[in-house]
């Protein structure tokens, strides 16, 4: 029996031996797990703000394209919990403050006018302008607010109103220095997030748009899946297809609760004092998300797609490079920054950080992909070559003699088209 065996058998026979060795490793070297039994686990029922609609001590996603209304949604929504009115769907609504993040909307002009359309009681809605931060010094200053560093901003701002919803919009404005489109990176940031609304029982609504690529609505979120994952409700804001002046409203995701069904409303104005406001309609809206927000992709789409797959491919065919410059010459280029992104997806593209925390990232093609991209441009400089010599170059003529025979010149040209291909496929 080896040394190892030996003292393996000894463990098994000395607990406390095995115990002593653990508590004297350090906790670089001794991972342990930390465990909880259910036994202790009380059970507890879910809590709403909205009744099978919007959780309360969760993260809930509004998704929809510019225009549909979903901010005045929110305020709406708002309005009804800062004095206790009844939702759209006859719900009861506890009245409670409410804590608002706007990145688009000014307060004086927009927020407020539309607050006193829908009736809130403003005394009890208060706008998260900024959070304080203290520097290496000791010295406190006022910077914007990030979800990446100031949680806990927004924890004393719900410690101090006992707010119970919180609307963050649009939560892609708060990310910090947060890649969107990187799962690992939204995880981390929505992580606390979720934390804090599970700890104060406070609704958490962020609004987001839709991305232009189709697919499944609850793929349509701009920017990486991890929002739709984080958040455990999600609604699809959508124009009715036969009306587009109504709004639609539908369950993408709904963990905790029924399907309950959409709802419906339109944006109206008054006059005076000519605020827009929402209207809702009674009656649940059966259609659902996946023929409002699927996305069906246009030819033009398609073809704006194929165009930037090509011009990334020759960008990068060169080697990597940083995107800072990319989009810039994507925009020199007149090409649309998403569309770019999708195409850089298509071509097989690789990313890659350049440096620690704030250092751009780089984007190349994969080696297999930039092999195709080198094939197809030498490819293109053989056709091209073969083409200038056949039409411009002069015909032999010896000693001044028209061409034997015209069709012979036809002939010629075909041949050149004809003979087997230069470059087989893959060849370089």
């Amino acid at each position: 029996m080896t040394k190892s065996a030996d003292f393996e058998t000894q463990l098994r026979a000395e607990p406390s031996l095995a115990n002593s060795i653990l508590s004297e490793l350090s906790p670089d070297t001794a991972a342990r797990a930390k465990m909880r039994c259910f036994s202790s686990v009380k059970p507890e029922l879910l809590r709403w703000l909205w009744p099978a609609r919007i959780p309360l001590g969760k993260l809930t996603l509004l998704v929809g394209d510019p225009g549909l209304g979903k901010s005045l949604v929110t305020l709406d929504i708002a309005a009804r919990v800062s004095t206790g009115r009844k939702f759209p769907d006859g719900a009861e609504c506890h009245p409670g403050c409410a804590i608002l993040l706007s990145a688009e909307d000014d307060a004086a002009d927009t927020i407020r006018p539309r607050l006193d359309a829908a009736k809130a009681e403003v005394s009890r809605v208060h706008l998260l302008e900024a959070a304080y931060r203290y520097t290496e010094d000791g010295m406190r200053i006022e910077a914007s607010f990030s979800l990446e560093q100031d949680i806990p901003a927004l924890e004393d701002a719900i410690e101090r109103t006992g707010a119970r919803l919180v609307i963050i919009d649009p939560i892609s404005a708060y990310l910090g220095n947060v890649d969107s489109h990187l799962n690992a990176e939204v995880r981390g940031l929505l992580s606390p997030l979720a934390a804090l609304a599970t700890r104060r029982e406070t609704a958490v609504i962020g609004v987001t748009h839709l991305r232009k690529s189709p697919g499944a609505a609850i793929y349509r979120a701009i920017g990486s899946l991890a929002f739709a994952a984080a958040a455990r409700s999600v609604w699809g804001v959508s124009a009715d297809p036969n009306d587009k002046t109504r709004r639609l409203i539908v369950p993408v995701k709904q963990n905790l609760g029924p399907d309950v069904g959409g709802l419906a409303y339109r944006i109206e104005a008054p006059t005076p004092p000519g605020i827009a406001l929402v209207a809702w309609e009674g009656g649940a809206v059966t259609l659902d998300a996946e023929s409002l927000m699927s996305g069906a992709e246009s030819e033009d789409d398609r073809s704006e797609l194929r165009d930037a797959e090509e011009w990334i491919k020759d960008f990068l065919s060169e080697g990597p490079q940083l995107v800072p410059e990319i989009r810039r010459q994507a925009t020199q280029a007149a090409l649309s920054w998403t569309t770019v992104r999708r195409a850089f997806k298509g071509v097989r593209g690789v990313t890659q950080k350049t440096g620690g925390r704030g250092a751009p990232w780089q984007w190349s093609l994969s080696h297999d992909a930039a092999k195709d991209a080198q094939s197809s441009a030498v490819k293109d400089a053989h056709t091209n070559t073969s083409k200038l010599s056949t039409f411009d170059e002069k015909p032999e003529n010896k000693g001044d003699k028209p061409p034997e025979d015209s069709k012979m010149l036809n002939i010629s040209c075909m041949s050149t088209f004809e003979e087997k291909k230069p470059f087989e496929e893959g060849e370089i």
